[in-house]
């Protein structure tokens, strides 16, 4: 069994109402619930860059959908790293959370042409939250935190 004190998660969001940042919160909490030996970030994407995608084994990233598109915050970042993160063939799983005023459908499917570039394996369904979230989507994110670093502690993933 993997020894979860060298593994290491990074959570990205962006956030401008607030909603992506509170469902990052609740997956960290509930990540550091399951698997205490684990090593966490929790990073805005505005914050966040090549060298913590280096450091971590696998990511969970909460972005919006703005406008029926994926959130030009959450794009930042990604155009930041991509190069870099190609380049030093950081292959990562990840897990993804859309919260959406629309259907979600377009941000999902930006994220994923994105995430085949990255060569990057999603390890967990796509949820999307369609609105404000309520006590669903918080479980859903606490879930997802948690199972997501069960995986990693374990090596599954």
């Amino acid at each position: 069994m993997a020894d979860a004190r060298s593994k290491h998660l990074l959570i990205v969001y962006h956030s401008q109402s607030g909603r992506n940042e509170r469902l990052a919160y609740a997956a960290h909490d509930a990540a550091i619930r399951a698997e205490p030996e684990l090593e966490t970030r929790l990073l805005r994407a505005a914050e966040a860059g090549t060298r913590d995608i280096m450091w971590c084994d696998g990511l969970l990233l909460f972005m919006p959908e703005n406008f029926g598109a994926l959130a030009g915050g959450m794009k930042d970042f990604f155009d930041r790293s991509f190069y870099p993160v190609l380049a030093r063939e950081l292959i990562r799983p990840y897990g993804v959370f859309i919260c959406s005023g629309n259907d979600g459908s377009n941000a999902l499917r930006q994220w994923q042409r994105i995430a085949k570039g990255y060569a990057w394996r999603s390890v967990t369904e796509a949820i999307i939250c369609h609105g404000e979230p309520n006590a669903e989507a918080f479980q859903q994110a606490e879930e997802l935190g948690e199972g997501f670093a069960a995986g990693l502690a374990l090596g599954v993933f």
